[in-house]
């Protein structure tokens, strides 16, 4: 049984040519990165409601047996054990880490005095181990970490983080750190609304709609765009129909148009009341 009083250890491995780091405790790999922010925006009340959703907090955890769990969910501050790992200590890292990564983004002044002390308190973590190992019948090198508890899991793939200098955002629809595919993406894919729409569909969307908005070719352009895409779509009795062939030679031309406008090769009012036709 995993208990953290005993100070029980886990093993981290990171491949030196990739942005994955595997976890001993499951065999999933995940993101470098991942489990780091999937733990800071873990709602903790309603994780620490059952035994298997503590397990899915982060996963120094998944292996952990049900009576270890009952006896972290069980924890107070009256009584913390010697490595001080309560339900209370996990929501100040939260916030530590959160601090931590702001830094990252916008530099260290940004830092406040209680993530300085605990980045200073842990320069370094864990020493690791290099080792050579068969992955997909590939012989890759892997760093081995060997770690003493859920706080240094959390400061190695943070390390690991700054020394691979991966690229951290904010989502411009949600406010959260996220990590991003391409430099140039900057919504996350969380769900964002009820209807399963994530950060980046609602985002884009609204980024999209604004575009419009101050444009006033690409505005009458997709109203064009609609009023034609109905005429094919939803044909009507006393409308002019199109055929889908027809529709994509219209699209053709209206998007070749477009951009001709926009270069001012052909008059912009011209071009609108084409579009009306």
């Amino acid at each position: 049984m995993l208990r953290e009083t005993e100070k029980n250890y886990t093993h981290v491995y990171l491949d030196l040519t990739d942005e994955i780091i595997y976890f001993h405790s499951t065999s999933v790999p995940c993101r470098l990165g991942k489990s780091l922010l999937d733990f800071i925006y873990m709602d903790l009340k309603k994780a620490f409601l059952q035994v298997e959703t503590v397990r899915e907090i982060h996963p120094y955890f998944s292996s952990w047996s049900d009576e270890g769990i009952q006896m972290l969910m069980a924890k107070t501050e009256d009584n913390e054990t010697a490595s001080g790992l309560t339900p209370g200590r996990m929501e100040e890292l939260q916030n530590i880490y959160k601090k931590l990564l702001d830094a990252l983004i916008h530099g260290t002044s940004e830092m406040n005095e209680e993530a300085t002390h605990y980045f200073l308190r842990h320069p370094f973590y864990s020493s690791g181990t290099l080792v050579n190992q068969t992955v997909k019948n590939e012989n890759r090198w892997i760093i081995d970490y060997f770690l003493m508890g859920f706080e240094d899991c959390l400061m190695c793939e943070l390390v690991e983080m700054l020394r691979r200098h991966q690229i951290i955002k904010i989502c411009k629809n949600c406010g959260r750190f996220f990590i991003p595919k391409r430099s140039n993406v900057d919504y996350c894919t969380r769900v964002f609304s009820g209807d399963g729409k994530t950060c980046s569909d609602v985002g884009y969307t609204k980024t999209f709609a604004k575009t419009v908005k101050k444009d006033e070719l690409l505005q009458a352009y997709t109203r064009a765009y609609k009023a034609h895409y109905a005429r094919m779509t939803k044909p009507r009795k006393k409308a002019a129909n199109m055929s889908r062939e027809e529709f994509e030679a219209w699209y053709k031309e209206a998007k070749e148009g477009l951009e001709l406008a926009r270069q001012g090769k052909i008059d912009a009012e011209e071009y609108k009341t084409w579009l009306k036709k």
